[in-house]
């Protein structure tokens, strides 16, 4: 019988299109993960309240501690993929308590590590629940779809929890009886203040202390709660959505396959060769007129109209530049060309030649890099940018390798990319530097 809980590719409604209080898929680990969530959600919500470790830092290890366990006890095991995330996110996370070169930039890669690693860790990843060339995909379904779209299950779960079966007429028997006790208070705590000095007195303190000392405790209570609870959602509707498989339409792969042949290859490979001979033409007029300095950087020569830092910086941009439209133009002609880029001899040939041509921009851009460095020193930027462009020569040098034998190059791209973004939050830089 198929998984009631798993969204099926013949539903054409949303899972959330369901009544509130319709019951879903709830065994006791979803009830106590369910709660831990909410401490979970209260810890995510004072983390800008400390300067210490137990600030970001702190909370990335409670993250992992719930979200690992949690995946334990319903039945997934570890693996490789789960080990090299968790090492990444450790690696973003924990210097974050101590120092940061980019805290901003890193704060944000910690949040889409963080709901990606979840995904890993529930084995909910489009692709046989591996990093594979759906990874924008995967990040898309982690930071926006499952917290959103399983954004009440926490609530849901918690209500099964509380009024499930017997105890749902005790449940709603106890929320009767307090909602009768409010009005009967208001009338008898007046009158019992005044036939008491020491009663009153007690109610003056209770009173001040929830309502106007320290803040007023009603008031932070009314801010926190709903705060606490709607980060506890997201976060538990990720975790959740991902052991269930709820909203994740992993058939896309199929159907892409199936429609790509005709939905996508439909240029002619002339016209593709056409267009990339005239690219090509001009991306050789572009070199013809900067060679008098453009290589002049690897023999350590320094043009006569250039200082080393508009050097350097020319030379970046235009690495970026030239890098994007040279990406933009080889997925362009491999996603359009009629004949797939398998079978297609010319379009590796073209692919290898645009690669190895942006390859020797890159080390030339490296070596106006390294003149400014051995002049003025290094920075943090400087180092940043440098480790950018190593990162850039790696994956063209799997897109040559791709021509040869298939490899998955978005997947060992972006593995790469992780442990150099890794190494420079966890290697001491300033410290190196100074």
């Amino acid at each position: 019988m198929e998984d009631k809980n798993r969204v099926s590719t013949e539903m054409d409604l949303p899972l959330e299109s369901e009544p509130f209080f319709k019951e879903i898929k709830v065994d006791k680990w979803d009830k106590i993960f369910a709660v831990a969530y909410l401490f979970l959600g209260y810890g995510l919500w004072k983390t800008g309240q400390y300067d210490s470790f137990f600030n970001i830092s702190g909370f990335v290890l409670f993250y992992i501690a719930v979200v690992s366990l949690y995946c334990f006890v319903k039945g997934f095991h570890i693996n490789g993929e789960k080990i090299f995330w968790s090492i990444i996110l450790l690696g973003i996370g924990l210097p974050y308590g101590y120092y940061s070169i980019m805290p901003l930039a890193q704060l944000g890669m910690l949040a889409i590590v963080g709901a990606y690693w979840t995904l890993v860790m529930t084995e909910a990843l489009i692709l046989e629940g591996n990093t594979s060339s759906w990874v924008f995909l995967d990040v898309w379904h982690a930071l926006v779809i499952l917290p959103f779209s399983n954004f009440l299950c926490q609530i849901r779960v918690l209500l099964q929890s509380l009024f499930y079966k017997s105890q749902k007429k005790i449940g709603i028997m106890i929320l009767l009886g307090i909602g009768i006790s409010l009005p009967v208070l208001v009338i008898i705590l007046p009158v019992l203040s005044q036939a008491d000095a020491g009663f009153s007195r007690m109610l003056t303190r209770v009173f001040e202390r929830v309502f106007v000392f320290e803040g007023g405790l009603f008031l932070q209570l009314c801010i926190e709660i709903p705060v606490v609870v709607i980060l506890s959602s997201l976060m538990f509707g990720t975790v959740y959505g991902g052991i269930y498989q709820r909203n994740i339409e992993k058939d896309i792969c199929k159907e892409y396959k199936e429609i790509s042949g005709e939905g996508f290859h439909i240029i002619p490979d002339v016209a593709i060769y056409t267009f990339a001979g005239i690219i090509g033409f001009t991306y050789l007029l572009f070199i013809a007129f900067q060679a008098k300095y453009l290589f002049s950087a690897c023999v350590g020569i320094l043009p006569e109209s250039f200082t080393y830092a508009e050097y350097a910086r020319q030379g970046f941009f235009e690495l970026c530049g030239i890098t994007a439209f040279n990406v933009l133009l080889l997925f362009f002609m491999n996603i359009f060309a009629r004949t797939v880029t398998r079978e297609n001899k010319v379009l590796s040939v073209i692919n290898i030649a645009f690669s190895t041509v942006t390859i020797l921009l890159l080390i030339t851009a490296m070596s106006k890099m390294g003149m400014y460095i051995t002049a003025y020193g290094f920075t943090i930027k400087r180092i940043q940018a440098s480790v950018f462009m190593i990162w850039l020569c790696l994956v063209l040098f799997m897109i040559i390798c791709h021509q040869k034998k298939k490899i998955p190059l978005v997947r060992w791209a972006v593995f790469s990319g992780a442990v150099l973004y890794t190494l420079l939050c966890i290697l001491p830089l300033e410290a190196m530097i100074s």
